[in-house]
């Protein structure tokens, strides 16, 4: 059993430099004697990815953009009178592999500031309560939620489904008696999905066709034409990059002219450079409670500028980059309000002191005062634009649809 406990609320303000004034050198010490991953000068975090499975492309991104997030708030003096640093370990969304390297770097940090995967998550779980740490989610399942020891920052996946195809219903893409395709992966990921899709059509009179992948599925034509059968108005995907790809390229081949709806880690910018491109841009939207990257608003511009200057090129995941960028600009503002009590505990307790983090342009209000609550119910719809940096563009503002806002999420508290 998960515990949860509710702590007192304290109003938060966000601060890009971080740099947290009042905890005095004696009490930091005091508090820190036998905290892992901290010591006068450093305060260490693990970072648990997939570089070398089926999202390695995501994982390196979320690294990349980590390091961006903590350069940043190294140069503005760090948290707590101390520099950042990260510890990172390979997966391969391996949930065995992550035992085992979670095993070998825990002793060397404090927290975990992103860990990629839910299969991975689930794996990890027990040892995470055991040894009270914070760690934060590169993952959006809401069976996660109600676990004050985890962050799933934004609106979960069935809440994106959920005002995704409330979006598409507005727009007239879809209407009642419809009948909307669902390919989904195995796993948390896409049956978290299919849940919130399921609830959306019985509350607009859609039906769901379901058609159930697995991570390493490459061809996906067996599926779009189960659906092509079924006279579906829309298909709804929740896969890797290259498998959302396959489905566009096919439906097209097909002569399908649907909308295609992909969940938030469904695109990668190299996407843009093969066959599929043309079917993408024409026929997909990305769903995300996150920002674009490539918005024309001045917080996607820094972040944009940021990137290119310590990396170049558009990130092959983008939303990766706000996502880990987002998670470690929350990570640091929750060490800060732990200063004086700079321990596994206390970085927990400080966790739902944070009610109203945001980076306005790239991410809605967040609120971590309930765990078993989703931070955000708000979505955006992201459109393919070869002409943006990183290729996806915002085709709206954030918004909660009323669907979302009744949905009960499942938690596991």
């Amino acid at each position: 059993m998960h515990k949860s406990r509710t702590v007192g609320l304290a109003a938060a303000a966000l601060a890009f430099t971080l740099a947290v004034a009042g905890c005095s050198t004696k009490a930091e010490t005091a508090g820190t004697a036998a905290a892992p991953g901290v010591s006068d000068s450093t305060i260490k975090l693990g970072v648990l990815m997939d570089l070398s499975g089926p999202f390695a492309g995501t994982g390196k991104t979320i690294l990349d953009a980590s390091n961006v997030a903590v350069k940043e708030i190294n140069a503005a003096g760090g948290v707590c009178d101390r520099k950042l640093a990260l510890v990172t370990r390979d997966h391969g969304y391996d949930p065995q592999k992550a035992v085992a390297a979670y095993d070998e770097m825990d002793p060397q940090v404090l927290g975990y500031l992103n860990i990629l995967g839910s299969p991975v998550v689930t794996a990890l779980r027990d040892k995470i309560e055991a040894k009270d740490e914070l760690a934060g989610l590169t993952t959006f399942a809401s069976t996660l939620l109600g676990d004050e020891h985890l962050i799933v920052l934004g609106a979960t996946y069935d809440i994106q489904t959920i005002n995704g195809l409330d979006w598409l219903v507005r727009k007239g893409e879809l209407r009642s008696g419809d009948s909307v395709g669902h390919i989904y992966l195995q796993g948390e990921i896409g049956e978290n999905s299919l849940r919130g899709s399921k609830f959306a059509a019985g509350k607009l009179g859609l039906k769901i066709v379901g058609q159930q992948i697995e991570p390493t599925a490459t061809d996906l034509t067996s599926q779009v034409n189960a659906l092509k059968s079924a006279k579906v108005k829309a298909i709804v995907v929740d896969s890797t990059p290259k498998q959302a790809a396959s489905v566009a390229a096919v439906a097209q081949a097909a002569g399908m002219e649907v909308p295609i709806m992909g969940g938030v880690s469904t695109f990668a910018t190299s996407l843009l450079r093969t066959s599929a491109a043309p079917a993408l841009t024409e026929h997909y939207t990305r769903l995300s409670g996150l920002g674009a990257l490539g918005a024309d608003n001045a917080a996607a511009r820094k972040l944009a500028a940021a990137w290119r200057s310590q990396y170049g090129k558009a990130p092959e995941a983008s939303s990766g980059v706000v996502h880990a960028y987002a998670m470690t600009k929350l990570y640091a503002e929750i060490l800060g309000k732990s200063c004086e009590d700079l321990t596994r505990p206390g970085v927990l307790k400080a966790r739902s002191a944070v009610t109203d983090f945001k980076l306005p342009g790239l991410l809605p209000p967040q609120d971590f005062s309930d765990p078993a609550e989703p931070s955000s119910r708000e979505a955006q719809v992201l459109g393919v634009d070869k002409g943006v940096f990183a290729g996806v563009e915002a085709l709206g503002d954030f918004f909660a649809s009323d669907l979302a806002k009744e949905y009960k999420v499942p938690s596991a508290g």
